[in-house]
């Protein structure tokens, strides 16, 4: 098997890294460092894997002269099957990883579910990666994609506020690791929504305005916001 990547980022890195050691040729990676976008040539390989921004995934297809035969993927979670032009690209389909992944930080490949749709070399490969495969339509693996920013990458950011916050206090965030440990053993052994504790789901609303009024402004109007989200839930009498 020879495949080439357009991209050469965090998942085109550990993508690459990842197809060599099952034995698949890397033949090529293009990117606005590497090899331009103009020398790849599709002829040479099985198949072509996009690996880049989601709104970059189709100015470069538009760019493409021709699918030279090869299978061209995507590995994006929010982008359809359909930015393939059938016409131009009539073996087309997606490998998308429900994982995040950093050039810096190795990959663990056996807790890694991989997503396909289209093809079936997206799934051949797939299955040489990961044990944990599975085939989903364009609009369900739009929304998992949107549930895994929330879980992921929008929980990292509260993370890096309540971080702010111990910096500002002058203690250490090394503090607040155990509770994130619990948290997430938690989230992975019940459902979050019956996991959840704290002021909102008691509905102690004194204990809310006391943090209002210790936090910063930009910080307070987030924990205002998702408070109020959760009062919704469990006590919707009650608005801070």
């Amino acid at each position: 098997m020879r495949v080439s990547f357009i991209g050469a980022g965090n998942v085109a890195t550990r993508f690459a890294e990842r197809l060599e050691e099952c034995g698949v040729e890397v033949v090529q990676m293009c990117s606005r460092t590497l090899t331009p976008v103009s020398e790849l040539d599709p002829t040479a390989v099985d198949a072509v894997i996009i690996a880049v921004s989601d709104d970059a995934i189709a100015p470069i297809l538009d760019s493409i002269p021709s699918a030279g035969g090869a299978v061209w993927l995507h590995t994006a979670g929010s982008v359809g099957i359909d930015i393939f032009d059938p016409a131009k690209f009539p073996r087309r389909g997606i490998l998308y990883p429900l994982q995040t992944m950093l050039k810096a930080s190795e990959a663990d490949w056996s807790k890694v579910p991989l997503l396909v749709e289209g093809d079936p070399l997206a799934g051949e490969l797939a299955r040489l990666m990961s044990p944990s495969v599975a085939e989903l339509d364009s609009e369900s693996r739009r929304r998992l994609h949107a549930a895994a920013v929330i879980c992921c990458n929008m929980a990292m950011y509260l993370w890096s506020l309540s971080e702010e916050l111990t910096d500002r206090a002058g203690l250490d965030f090394d503090m607040l690791r155990p509770l994130i440990e619990l948290t997430a053993r938690r989230a992975q052994e019940m459902s979050p929504a019956a996991a959840m504790t704290g002021p909102a789901k008691r509905g102690d609303e004194q204990t809310m305005r006391k943090h209002l009024a210790a936090l910063p402004a930009e910080i307070g109007e987030v924990y205002k916001f998702l408070s109020n989200k959760m009062l919704q839930q469990f006590h919707p009498e009650i608005q801070l």
